[in-house]
């Protein structure tokens, strides 16, 4: 008997050191009532978000912060639990579960903020610096009374991108991701990305299936990196109409889009005829930006990624040709041809039906071969080409933008560039539904090297900015650094990197980076299909 008492009481004491030693992993927790920690293993650990969902759709939406540890995983994506039937099905408050990761320490990541539909139910402070911030979301539609069959596709949203460190001279790409509020329509005569046995993409927008009522799920997914100091601790200092028909089922059955060829016809299309560099005829971010009409800038492309079922926005690009678009290295390093879509004459990020929308399958991804990913590197060689499966068609809201001519002087001469994308904007908001475009001056490398703290800056890099809260933000890397030549825009930069404030926003009071386009025409157009 005695024995298994002692045995007894050295369970206890056991039971009571794994309690404690897991107590001591937990940060404080300013929602409880909305969040708790779950252990699901010996050292597998959860967060559990549960809330009340409203009728329709509902975005779901977490923050973390963490000290001393740069991990893109260390936060993983935020899912219904125990899985999105059950969720929908239910009359009772959602859950929604993400895999949480200690960091050397043993310290879990620490919540900071929960949101439904960008209502703040709670907030708490970030770690001071140096420390790092995940942001997660998940966009569910939810009915109470059941009917799915009015259901659009699901989201599901990793900001792997959001994971950042804190650090003066760290900053990081501009990538980012958004969820659209509707299914992809982006298919054409035949689905650009994906077979008919296909059913979708990660954050994340399922792809719909061509002859499937399954319902889709969309995710996006974001990773950052960065550079002098981080993808995140010392990161770079990079910037690194169709129709629905409803059948009886508990989903709605998504009916290809005409081909573009029809959709595009009713914008004045061209093929053959066309000047590179004039905005579009069409009129009906960035911070401190100011929208412009649909067609003014009518080469800016979207590129997305497929990921866990869905496709996440991670870069803008440029059409160069009607098979090629120009973007960031950095934003389809190591990506496979198969994972990677782009979208042209894409204006509301929200709208998968987007009439006149071009999307395209990528056969080739060419990184310029000085490209480097370690975070000490200046992005000199931050550039990729991507090479569509089919030729866009031009139109008023469709057309490439002209290459730097090697007749105009590589030395800048034009004091201001401008800007274009979907990224953050002074609101706060993760990505703009709408582009937005911003003017930017251009800084000679003096200037630049000493706003930076670096002995240089290399000589194909270009520095610009307004240091005053306005310039390109996380979700606008790869776009292109337009100017205005004889009423044609060229192209001469790629928006690379940019610096990271110490309340995790963009610094747009130091200089943006970009890779500058008039020192790599030679390989540009050597590799031009």
């Amino acid at each position: 008997m005695s024995s298994l008492l002692l045995l007894y009481l050295h369970l206890l004491q056991v039971s009571l050191l794994l309690t404690l030693s897991v107590g001591q992993r937990l940060p404080d927790n300013p929602c409880p009532f909305l969040f708790q920690y779950v252990q699901s293993g010996f050292n597998s650990f959860h967060g559990e978000v549960t809330i009340q969902l409203q009728q329709g759709l509902n975005h779901v939406e977490v923050s973390f912060t963490q000290r001393d540890d740069d991990r893109p995983n260390a936060v993983g994506s935020l899912l219904p639990y125990p899985d999105s039937d059950t969720v929908q099905s239910s009359s009772r408050p959602g859950k929604f579960r993400l895999s949480l990761s200690p960091n050397g320490s043993g310290l879990l990541p620490k919540l900071t903020g929960v949101k439904l539909n960008n209502a703040t139910f709670c907030k708490a402070d970030d770690y001071p610096s140096p420390s790092s911030f995940a942001n997660r979301f998940f966009v569910i539609f939810y009915d109470v009374g059941g009917a799915q069959t009015k259901s659009p596709p699901w989201f599901n949203s990793v900001r792997g991108d959001t994971s950042f460190v804190e650090n003066k001279n760290t900053g990081e790409h501009l990538s980012g991701e958004r969820v659209p509020q509707y299914q992809s329509a982006w298919l054409e005569p035949a689905p650009p990305f994906v077979s008919s046995s296909s059913t979708g993409v990660q954050v994340i927008t399922p792809l719909p299936p061509r002859d499937s009522s399954d319902v889709m799920h969309k995710a996006l997914d974001k990773p950052f990196v960065s550079w002098v100091d981080g993808p995140v601790v010392s990161r770079e200092i990079s910037w690194p109409a169709s129709t629905s028909t409803q059948t009886t089922t508990t989903v709605a059955a998504i009916t290809p889009a005409p081909p573009v060829i029809s959709t595009a016809s009713r914008f004045n299309q061209r093929t053959s005829f066309f000047s590179c560099g004039e905005e579009g005829s069409t009129t009906p971010f960035i911070q401190r930006g100011r929208a412009f009409p649909r067609g003014q800038y009518p080469w800016l492309a979207a590129i997305f990624h497929k990921e866990h079922f869905a496709l996440a926005f991670k870069c803008g690009g440029s059409l160069i040709s009607a098979t090629m678009v120009i973007t960031a290295g950095h934003c389809v390093y190591k990506m496979k041809e198969d994972r990677v879509v782009v979208s042209i004459g894409r204006y509301d990020l929200d709208n998968y039906h987007e009439d006149g929308e071009q999307g395209r399958d990528v056969v080739r991804i060419l990184t310029h071969p000085d490209y480097s990913s370690l975070p000490q590197t200046q992005p000199d060689a931050d550039l990729a080409l991507v090479t569509l499966d089919r030729p866009i068609i031009f139109n008023d809201i469709i057309r490439p933008i002209c290459l730097w001519e090697k007749a105009t002087e590589s030395e800048v001469t034009t004091e201001i560039g401008t800007v274009a994308g979907w990224g953050r904007d002074e609101m706060g908001n993760s990505l703009t539904r709408f582009p937005r475009v911003v003017e930017a001056n251009i800084a000679n490398e003096t200037e630049c090297a000493r706003k930076w703290k670096v002995p240089r800056v290399m000589e194909r890099i270009m520095c610009a900015g307004n240091l005053d809260g306005s310039g390109p933000c996380l979700g606008d890397s790869g776009g292109g650094l337009m100017m205005k030549r004889n009423n044609r825009w060229l192209l001469r930069g790629i928006v690379s990197q940019g610096e990271r404030s110490s309340i995790g926003h963009c610094n747009l009071n130091q200089y943006v980076l970009y890779c500058d386009l008039s020192k790599h025409d030679a390989w540009i157009r050597e590799n031009l299909n």
